[in-house]
């Protein structure tokens, strides 16, 4: 019998977008395919749009009362089936040869996951092959890895760009949390001491559609985006600690430092004044383990090292680092590399 692969899709009240991110997955050249849709309480015509791929009988519908995405998704990881397991946003798409390519690196590489590059689509352009991976085999040691493909400028940590194998995953224990925003990088963080070789391939294989109205943006505009991924942050800490993963927390000051350049990035295509960007900084912040680690420096001319990036930029990191730490007003108007 030949392999599967479960592709995991949350669906609320996408009734514009779900119809080409269904027809994407139905069209795959690699064709053993259980695609499993977890309705998530739609109010709008998502159900009926659904309801035209029926036909197929690589289809897992799963409806559920409204309960948010993390809870769709874990749903759909307890009712996968295959042998591998993907994710996909519902008003995303993806190129017709994604799933035919991510499980022949893998199976190639003999790695337990498989990442491709992914393009940004905007209403007047796309960003083609954003994160500008390369073709390579990566036996994952802590933390050089989280170091050099976690933390980096363009850094391609999602869910929708991977395919696991999908007993490494179950037997993990790692599912999704009900955080307002980055569960799905959060989750792949959790599972990378779970892992021991992961393979990239060149090429953006998932179009990830940019909404005015997306999640993120609205998040943003609407919450204290500081004090949201400091909560991801202690998540992150606390489960490396309870599982003795104490290699991975060499990286932690590094991964704070990337939280905040998020939360500066975001507030800032959200409009957000600088003033109030510092503020939500300094209130999100204050009393947080973000500090502790943001204070400890010691680890970015490693990073920098890594990353092959000048002595210059490094110390203007450090900079940043220790202002956000202790007086985050130094961060009005910076430039975050």
């Amino acid at each position: 019998m030949s392999d599967i692969i479960s592709v995991v899709i949350p669906a609320y009240n996408v009734e514009k977008y779900i119809d080409k991110c269904l027809t994407s997955l139905f069209s795959q050249t690699f064709r053993e395919l259980e695609v499993i849709v977890v309705n998530d309480g739609s109010t709008d015509g998502t159900a009926d749009i659904i309801s035209k791929f029926t036909a197929d009988p690589r289809l897992k519908y799963i409806e559920q009362k409204n309960a948010g995405v993390t809870a769709a998704r874990n749903n759909g990881i307890n009712a996968a089936s295959g042998d591998y397991l993907g994710f996909v946003d519902s008003d995303d798409y993806l190129e017709l040869d994604m799933y035919e390519k991510l499980y022949s690196a893998l199976k190639e590489a003999g790695a337990d996951a498989a990442a491709c590059d992914y393009n940004l689509i905007y209403d007047d352009h796309t960003d083609f092959k954003y994160s500008n991976m390369l073709d390579e085999v990566i036996d994952i040691a802590a933390p050089n890895y989280f170091f050099k493909y976690c933390a980096c400028q363009k850094p391609n940590n999602y869910i929708w760009t991977r395919l696991y194998k999908t007993d490494i995953v179950k037997k993990s224990g790692v599912r999704f949390e009900n955080f307002k925003l980055g569960d799905d990088t959060l989750f792949s963080f959790k599972l990378l001491p779970h892992l021991k070789r992961i393979v990239n391939i060149h090429g953006g294989l998932y179009n990830y559609l940019q909404r005015s109205n997306s999640n993120v943006y609205t998040v943003a505009k609407r919450n204290n985006l500081a004090s949201v991924y400091a909560d991801t942050f202690d998540s992150l800490v606390n489960h490396y600690i309870s599982n003795g993963v104490h290699s991975f927390l060499e990286a932690m000051p590094v991964h704070a430092y990337t939280r905040l350049r998020s939360i500066i990035f975001y507030s800032r295509l959200a409009n957000m004044d600088e003033s109030e960007i510092v503020k939500n900084i300094e209130d999100g912040f204050r009393n947080r383990e973000i500090v502790r680690y943001l204070r400890d420096i010691s680890v970015v001319d490693k990073y920098a090292e890594l990353n092959c990036l000048p002595n210059e930029l490094a110390h203007s990191i450090k900079r940043i680092m220790c202002a956000a730490a202790d007086n985050p007003k130094e961060l009005t108007g910076v430039v975050i590399p």
